[in-house]
């Protein structure tokens, strides 16, 4: 099992989450692709796997998954941080089009 898998099994076991249930918090109609995910040699999950994974479980720290540094749980400091940035980039962004419509006019 490639380490990426490993490492989110380790992730699964800590929330105490089986193929099954992971396969219904993601939404899926059937567990066939994340049983053959785990129990298929050298098998890697595909982004949209990845991304599912990442859009419902927030504490999961995603530099950790990929390559294992840091530490497994994001501190809720570390997910306010990127809301916060996600906020002002967006703030920073309606900026920009208030400007460029003020010029176009």
């Amino acid at each position: 099992m490639k380490e990426i898998l490993q490492r989110l099994k380790m992730y699964l076991d800590h929330k105490s989450i089986g193929i099954i249930d992971l396969s219904v918090v993601l939404g899926y109609n059937s567990p066939q692709k994340l049983y053959r995910l785990f129990n298929t040699e050298n098998a890697s999950p595909s982004c949209q796997i990845i991304e599912d994974i990442s859009n419902k479980f927030y504490d999961l720290n995603l530099n950790w998954l990929f390559n294992g540094r840091g530490s497994m749980i994001m501190e809720p400091q570390e997910q306010n941080d990127y809301k916060e940035k996600y906020y002002k980039c967006l703030e920073e962004k309606e900026e920009l089009y208030k400007t460029v419509l003020k010029m176009v006019k």
